[in-house]
């Protein structure tokens, strides 16, 4: 190809790629009958979409209103009418401090934000449109001057050589719509301190470790100890509570993600593994001609239920889960029934019948999740309805002594007979497969020991005898004795744990290792040394032929591909890596890892120290003073700090991050979104080009292959390939957006989301609306305005007024379609009818599938409306027409996502309401390149000898530019502390406050507390404030004339004599510790108070030293009452851990399987066990049905409800 082709082909591919610049003006002009027309289309498709709804909300509740049942009983809100529209009354009668109280903070603030955008934007159309609709359109240039459709209702139809003076009105207009928004922004910023404040202080918020907790960042190394911190922050009112110094769990960390992704992999393949065989075995009856009438098919099902109803058999549990806050509190995990536990005899002989009852204590609302679930919505999703034969927590039936009746299955017939030919004579099967515990607390599987037993291993065997057992002997229902890491406790502060501990420990594992191998033989990293986690002599065919291979061929199972060169990080690559069975190897891995976890979770501080730690304060002032102040004398050392900090939305990979790396971190990550921002054009326009099958192969001759290929695949790449490609494109935006925030160096999720909405915003209001916008491409108009700044006006006065039927039409689009499509919840039935039968096969998975609620991101959530309102402001004066899209906009996303806020929406973390301000401020954007705009278009306006005619106007706007910039700096100057931080003038009134919500918890325990006021709500609570505040003026003026008075007299009163001396908030705590302060946490049998004897005793006189007010117990009651109603010894127990790494306080996970008829998950189970006592594996609580599916009946087994508490 000679050069000047070359060059013709980048001329036009760079003409290709600037394509999508100004397309917004290709709508200049429109017709009204088009529009009519788009309008029409649109409202069509919100009919259809409305109408699905009402047809199946009531039919699939789980889509349409979860959260009437499937979240804690303190965020329910209550079914809506069944009628077609019934359901819009509680959508509008529900109370604002009921949205708060069920769904938080930052989703109150997005309605209310809402809210505010109808409060700006309907009143300025009732001020806008009666006056410059007319003065637009009549005596304009119309037809003749070449302006034509809605723009006749624009800025471009005004006569600028007979009509002039009309161009006040819109000065004035414009002058109107500033002054009001900003008016709306300073009232709604006040609104938004009194709420925020009311909330932080409210008793039930005050309460919670994160309202006391402060991570202080960028410690330096002479202070990141324990007694260096208690001295520098002790001085604030209070105390200290308690002190956590971080540790880089790094390493730790990354075998944990190791170990989750292969134990899913493990559960996923054993799943698979026992439904094939069960599909095998019934093509293997139909073959033979049995075939499953209905009656069969109804009581395979039944057996199903009834198993997934049984508490199945588990081996391998470390107990490290606390189902319940009982079981925290108590620090032991439920054991199981003592009749199974001494029972000798009957471990593997009765292994299909259930006798692994473990009382799991779950969370009531998730113990029957979905409960009706088969009357609402399909049954794919695996839970089976209880009947009420089956008692929660699994108690034994005393009808059958204790026990369920045992159900015959083949795998009994099994067991039986391998335990006659085990190899050491008739021994009893549990006594085969069973663990035995020694003196030290430890414990070997001890089948398959070789070599000289040790002098221990003989006391141990004489103790199993004269309890009616051999030496090894234990059934599988045993709990599994305490493993490294079991104690669920182990914080890195203290000496538990320690590395003399642990070598202690090695040293008694060697004399007793079941297999004659040293500690840590092939099985230690970087020199250190670990148990061995499983048994490498161990053979499938050790214990009998497998029960799977009566059903299949070792083809059939599942296999897997490993990362070439053992590089973990790498995914696998089809047809490279080794390819390796994928049960044996996940295994393996498993119980290696599990070894390795939980041998790192026992020694903590052998990990090295972050440059972080979280500090817990008595009061929660104290936590907002120590944030507010100066704690060291170099720049940047310990700072930033932050309150109000969730312990699970830490990103601990960012917690030992310097302060000279997050700056450079933070400017990186500014280029690279200012990169994306201006350059995302070409990849969106790249799509576009791909439609234009025919230009790609003229402009490259290399690509005429393409023509060759048949009519219907050139239709799917030009029609379908574009929109899929964009689509990728536009969903894998926020990720990016969210990855490099967190590159960035923040500390918290919620301060990822604060980052990602300026992202997000700057990149909406540069591609959806400047890109659009202007004709000669953005990065044109970037290089233009570099070198002449003074052109910006000019450009946008230009471009703008051509583009405004375009964003009629994509108003019309987000108020119509977006709207009804949320409502819908098209996703939602995607996700159920679609994804779910495709991709959840295990028991976990359908699960968690049923108890995930749809979540709001809201980073990149509020920018798309704050978008949308910047352009209304924009054309509000320009092409005030839009203001009439703008109010059906936000009034339908108003009504929707109060209704998906109520009853669909779970919102986990909470930033305070923080996103509301800074989403104000963007409104600014809108009114800045407004007020640009219009000093262009002034300036534009000429007269016959091309003079300036509108000079007055444009001058006046750019003072009222210059203003407007100065009122918001003023404001966000004077409103700044406030907008995160409490002030200490609060406190005094949470004391007295404090006081009437332990009334009223005395009351709820029946202590004989005085009784609440009935009826009491905000209006009353803030009436009685304001008389209270009456009277304490009219007191300190009484005495102030009495001082007055004294003074005449030559006797001068102390004011202190006047009146009684307060008592001090400060004082009623001080240095009130943590029993565990500095420490690990006490093991079990420590005595603890309860919570019911601490108010008997104490009266209740100091909640963990938090009050709370009127207002706030109006707006806020009945928040988390399992945090309500503990003491603060007791919130300790339960926040000591929450403040760890997340790696610290990893469990080990269950591989939750299937029951089935055949015996095939009780055989895997027995197998897993005897392969390695390092792996939980349990079939409890689920099965199969007569269709394959899996079932289940409760929750996993390693499921804590501590893990809904938000601490």
């Amino acid at each position: 190809m000679s050069a000047s082709a070359t060059q013709t082909s980048i001329s036009n591919v760079g003409g290709a790629v600037d394509s999508s610049a100004g397309k917004a003006q290709d709508n200049a002009g429109v017709s009204l009958n088009s529009f009519l027309a788009s309008l029409a289309v649109a409202a069509a498709v919100f009919g259809v979409e409305f109408f699905l709804f009402l047809l199946i909300k009531n039919r699939f509740s789980r889509i349409y209103q979860p959260r009437t049942y499937l979240v804690p009983k303190r965020e329910r809100t209550a079914a809506p009418p069944s009628g077609i529209l019934s359901w819009i009354i509680p959508v509008f009668r529900t109370s604002n401090s009921d949205f708060i109280q069920k769904s938080g903070l930052d989703a109150y603030f997005f309605l209310r934000y809402l809210r505010t955008l109808l409060k700006i934007f309907i009143p300025l159309a009732l001020i806008i449109l009666p006056i410059l609709l007319p003065i637009n359109l009549i005596g304009g240039l119309g037809e003749e001057g070449n302006v034509k459709g809605l723009d006749q209702l624009s800025w471009t139809n005004v006569n600028t050589r007979t009509h002039v003076n009309r161009y006040w009105a819109h000065l004035s207009l414009a002058v109107v719509v500033i002054c009001y928004v900003c008016y709306i922004f300073y009232d709604e910023l006040r609104g938004y301190i009194r709420l925020r404040q009311a909330y932080l202080t409210s008793p039930q918020h005050r309460l919670r470790a994160s309202a006391t907790t402060v991570l202080v960042t960028a410690i330096p190394r002479k202070w990141l100890t324990i007694d260096a911190l208690d001295k520098l922050y002790d001085v604030y009112p209070g105390g200290l509570r308690n002190i956590w110094i971080n540790r880089n769990f790094d390493e730790l960390s990354t075998k944990v993600k190791q170990r989750n992704e292969l134990a899913l992999k493990l559960e996923a393949a054993e799943t698979d593994l026992i439904k094939k065989a069960v599909k095998a075995h019934k093509k293997k009856e139909k073959r033979s001609g049995k075939k499953a009438n209905k009656a069969e098919k109804l009581e395979e099902n039944a057996q199903a239920d009834e198993m997934a109803s049984g508490s199945g058999v588990s081996s391998g549990n470390p107990h490290q889960v606390r189902h319940s806050v009982r079981e925290a509190l108590s620090n032991s995990p439920t054991p199981p029934p003592e009749e199974e536990r001494k029972r000798p005899g009957q471990g593997l002989g009765v292994v299909g019948s259930g006798i692994n009852r473990l009382s799991h204590t779950v969370v009531g609302e998730f113990k029957k999740v979905g409960r009706g679930v088969n009357e609402r919505l399909n049954p794919s999703d695996g839970f089976a309805p209880d009947d009420g034969t089956s008692q929660s927590g699994s108690q034994p039936d005393p009808s059958a002594g204790g026990r369920r009746p045992a159900r015959a299955t083949p795998y009994q017939s099994h067991v039986d007979s391998r335990a006659d030919h085990a190899g050491d004579g008739p021994r009893r099967a549990d006594a085969e497969a069973g663990e035995v515990a020694g003196e030290d607390g430890g414990s070997n599987l001890m089948f398959w020991k070789k070599g000289k037993k040790s002098e221990k291993g003989d006391v141990e065997r004489s103790k199993a005898a004269r309890r009616g057992r051999e030496d090894d002997e234990l059934p599988l229902s045993h709990p599994s004795p305490a493993t490294p890491g079991a104690n669920p406790q182990a914080t890195i502060n203290g000496r538990r744990g320690s590395k003399e501990s642990g070598n202690v420990l090695r040293k008694k594992r060697r004399s007793i290792l079941p297999w004659g191998q040293d500690v840590g033989e092939e099985n230690s990293q970087k020199g250190e040394e670990f148990p061995v986690a499983f048994n490498k002599e161990y053979e499938e065919d050790d214990s009998g032929k497998p029960m799977w291979k009566k059903y299949l061929s070792k083809s059939d199972r599942e296999t897997m591909r490993l990362p070439i060169f053992g590089w973990t990080w790498m995914p696998a690559l089809p047809l490279l890596g080794k390819k390796v069975d994928t049960i044996y190897y996940c295994r393996k891995e498993v119980a290696r890892l599990n070894v390795e976890i939980e041998q790192g979770q026992q020694d903590p501080e052998r990990y090295p120290l972050m440059n972080s730690a979280f500090v817990q304060f008595n009061h929660q002032v104290a936590a907002h003073m120590a944030c507010q102040s100066v704690s060291h004398h170099i720049p940047q050392h310990m700072t930033p700090r932050h309150v109000e900090v969730s312990p699970d939305d830490v990103i601990w990979e960012n917690m030992s991050i310097r302060w000279w790396e997050r700056y450079i971190r933070t400017a990186l990550v500014i280029t690279v979104v200012g990169g994306l921002v201006i350059g995302w054009a070409f990849p969106v326009t790249f799509t576009g080009l791909v439609s234009q099958i025919s230009y790609l192969t003229t402009v490259f001759p290399w690509l005429n292959w393409i023509k060759k290929s048949p009519g219907w695949l050139l239709g799917v790449i030009s029609g379908v390939l574009p929109q899929l490609m964009l689509a990728i494109l536009m969903a894998v935006l926020p990720m990016i957006l969210r990855l490099l925030a967190k590159q960035q160096g923040v500390h918290t999720g919620m301060a990822m989301e604060l980052s990602v909405q300026n992202y997000y915003f700057a990149f909406l209001f540069v591609q959806v609306f400047l890109v659009v916008s202007l004709s000669s491409g953005i990065t044109t108009v970037i290089q233009q305005v570099s070198k002449d700044v003074t052109s910006t006006p000019r450009v946008l006065a230009k471009n703008l007024p051509k583009a405004g039927n375009y964003f009629f039409s994509y108003m019309l689009l987000q108020a119509f379609s977006v709207s009804a499509g949320a409502l819908v919840q098209i996703g939602g039935l995607i996700s159920w009818f679609v994804l779910s039968p495709m991709l959840d096969s295990t028991a976990r998975q359908k699960w968690a599938r049923q108890t995930s609620l749809p979540k709001v991101q809201w980073g990149t959530f509020f920018p798309v409306f704050t978008n949308l309102a910047c352009i209304g402001l924009i054309y509000s004066v320009i092409s005030p027409l839009i203001l009439i899209f703008n109010i059906t906009t936000f009034g339908l996303f108003w009504v929707v996502y109060r209704y998906n806020t109520l009853y669909v929406t779970k919102f986990r973390f909470d930033t305070g309401g923080l996103l509301y301000p800074k989403a104000l401020n963007q409104l600014f954007t809108g009114l800045y390149v407004m007020e640009l705009c219009l000093v262009g278009l002034f300036f534009l306006v000429r007269d016959e000898n091309n003079k300036v005619v509108c000079l007055g106007q444009g001058v006046t706007m750019i003072v009222f530019t210059g203003l407007t910039a100065i009122y918001q700096f003023l404001v966000n100057d004077a409103f700044g502390p406030l907008l995160r931080y409490l002030p200490i003038t609060l406190e005094d009134a949470a004391v007295a406050r404090d006081e009437e919500f332990a009334r009223a918890q005395r009351k709820r325990w029946n202590m004989g507390g005085e009784a609440e006021d009935e009826g009491e709500n905000i209006n009353d609570a803030l009436e009685e404030q304001e008389r209270r505040e009456r009277s304490e003026d009219r007191a300190a003026e009484e005495m102030e004339m009495r001082n007055i008075e004294a003074k005449k007299q030559n006797r001068r009163l102390d004011p202190r004599k006047l009146m009684p001396e307060p008592s001090r908030w400060a004082d009623r705590s001080r240095n009130r510790r943590s029993k565990d302060f500095g420490h690990y946490p006490r093991r079990e049998g420590d005595e603890h108070t309860t919570s019911h004897q601490h108010m008997q005793r104490n009266n209740i006189k100091d909640l963990e030293a938090q009050r709370d007010n009127r207002v706030g117990d109006a707006l806020f009651s009945g928040l988390h009452d399992e945090i309500e109603d503990l003491t603060p010894d007791e919130r300790d127990k339960l926040v000591q851990r929450a403040f760890q790494h997340e790696a610290l306080r990893a469990k080990r996970p269950v591989i939750w399987i299937p029951r089935d008829k055949l015996g095939i998950s009780d055989d895997e189970v027995y197998r897993t066990q005897r392969f390695s006592k390092h792996i939980w594996i349990s079939n409890e609580y689920t099965g199969l049905d007569s269709k394959g599916r899996v079932v289940y009946r409760r929750s996993p087994p390693d499921f804590s409800e501590l893990d809904l508490i938000e601490l």
